[in-house]
């Protein structure tokens, strides 16, 4: 659902005016990219932090393996990245990853174990490629980093790119030359490859050459050594120990039994170590160092694709807000309102109140709340009455300590929550129903039947990477009437098993004026 009107948001996003989406705030991009990297812990939590929950941990198989999934999002990111052609426009940030983990530059199990992972989020609004980014994110800033602002709007690549990952063996010149195409200069890369190396370890199994069989034991199976001696902290440890000789000296790449596979250790002595000696020397400013050469990294995309504002915490968010009709035919507004707070203390009772009755309604908050690196989330359920449906065009939250927050709806057409659903079987077939308000707004009573869109993330050949599949203007049929509304039904057999939520959306003059996902 969309308005045209401005939105009253939380103080930490400026006041928008363009197009928003009702139920989505300030659209729906935003809002399920704002959830996944903000509701990461407790209640209503998005699952996406489980895989880093502790920074120790390894998501995707047996913990004696000593691999570390937070260390796995940073070395995928690096790769779908840095085969970027900045001059041409070309790679970058865009998921071509997926394509490209059979060739030897890409060894190892981290793509194939994160692209698993990250696939069930891959929708007709979130894209893989976003999902690589904003992992860099949550993985540095939950393992003790920096908060690295995220911004969505990626594309995924529809086949692989270019060649040109740096490898243990590869010579100076080549590595700088790969950074260079990607847009950093020595400095940078040398910066950049200590940031990304304060996580994880190399391992046996995966570079048999840099890593030699004694590292194989019972409680390390795939043969891991760590970079530093705080595998599980983004600190500067990595810098400091390789400077000084203590701990893990750097890692790897810097003390490998196999000269050829020294790339670290190449890398920083280019300068005679004067990019290190920096690092070393900013103590807990290296943090920052590394928070804007990870935020340029993932901002590389190519030049077709326009990435959105800055995602930052919502204070007040409207979650799951939809309207739909209740058992005995009424219309109602229903959902939660998250209350993000510094600390665990929160207004302790919400007031909402809508355009259609000026008497507020009275929110208390669930007992149990959430959490995250940005402080303590509080839900407050709500649900009222609307009546009629064409009055109701915002709604606002009041609270004590809270500024008003006024929020617009349009109420013309949306996709009913209660009688929309999707099933499984050899298949995947979405069952919904819209109804359009038939005495005002986008639609008519005269009009033409509602034009509705359902895209469904999908399997494709050579990545898993999900494609979205798309239908549009798919048939619907008359059902009835219910408080002034048009109730139309439809349905659409995906063809396939959907990977993940498919969307449901109601256009008007070529845009969604209600979004629902369903799965």
């Amino acid at each position: 659902m969309f308005s045209k009107a401005s939105i009253t948001l939380s103080l930490l996003l400026p006041l928008l005016s363009k197009t928003q989406a009702a139920f989505f705030y300030p659209d729906v991009q935003t809002s399920l990219l704002e959830h996944l990297i903000v509701d990461t812990y407790g209640a209503y939590w998005s699952g996406f932090s489980f895989a880093i929950t502790p920074c120790s941990h390894y998501v995707s198989g047996n913990q004696t393996l000593g691999r570390e999934t937070a260390a796995q999002w940073l070395r995928v990111a690096f790769h779908d990245f840095v085969t970027a052609r900045v001059e041409e426009g070309t790679g970058g940030m865009d998921a071509s990853l997926g394509f490209e983990t059979l060739r030897e530059e890409d060894s190892g199990t981290a793509f194939n174990d994160s692209l698993t992972f990250f696939r069930p989020f891959v929708n007709s609004k979130v894209s893989m490629a976003d999902l690589i980014a904003i992992s860099v994110s949550i993985s540095v800033g939950n393992c003790g980093g920096p908060q690295i602002a995220a911004r969505g709007g990626r594309i995924d690549a529809t086949e692989a790119g270019q060649f040109g990952v740096p490898a243990p063996e590869t010579d100076l010149e080549t590595t700088l030359g790969y950074f260079a195409n990607a847009g950093f200069n020595r400095v940078d890369s040398i910066a950049l490859t200590a940031c990304g190396h304060t996580l994880g370890s190399v391992h046996h199994g995966g570079f048999p050459t840099v890593v030699g069989p004694e590292a194989v034991s019972a409680t390390n199976t795939a043969g891991g050594i760590h970079f530093d001696s705080t595998v599980d902290l983004f600190d500067p440890s990595v810098v400091n120990e390789y400077l000084d000789g203590t701990g893990n000296q750097g890692g790897p790449l810097v003390t490998s039994f196999n000269a050829s596979s020294r790339s670290d250790l190449r890398l920083y002595e280019s300068d005679s170590n004067a990019t290190m000696v920096t690092l070393a020397n900013q103590g807990a400013g290296f943090l920052n160092t590394c928070k804007g050469l990870l935020q340029r990294m993932v901002e590389v995309v190519p030049k077709n694709v326009k990435l959105s504002d800055v995602i930052s915490p919502l204070q007040v968010k409207p979650v799951n807000a939809t309207l739909d009709f209740d058992d005995s035919g009424n219309l109602v507004f229903k959902g939660y309102i998250r209350i993000l707070s510094s600390t665990s203390s929160a207004p302790s009772v919400l007031t909402l109140t809508t355009s259609t009755s000026p008497k507020p309604l009275v929110l208390i908050p669930e007992s149990a709340p959430g959490s995250s690196v940005f402080g303590v989330t509080h839900f407050f359920p709500f649900s009222t009455p609307i009546k009629p449906a064409s009055s109701f065009q915002s709604f606002t939250i009041n609270g004590k300590s809270l500024a008003p927050h006024t929020f617009p709806v349009e109420a013309s057409a949306f996709v009913i929550p209660s009688l929309s659903s999707v099933k499984s079987g050899a298949s995947t077939t979405v069952d919904f129903t819209v109804a359009t308000l038939s005495s005002k707004g986008v639609f008519k009573r005269s009009a033409l039947k509602p034009s509705v869109s359902v895209s469904a993330p999908v399997p494709q050949m050579g990545t898993l990477g999900p494609a979205i599949l798309g239908f549009k203007d798919v048939a619907v049929t008359n059902v009835g009437e219910k408080m002034g509304y048009l109730l139309w039904r439809g349905s659409v057999d995906v063809g396939v098993l959907a990977t993940g939520n498919v969307t449901v959306e109601v256009i008007s003059g070529g845009v969604a004026v209600d979004t629902l996902l369903l799965g």
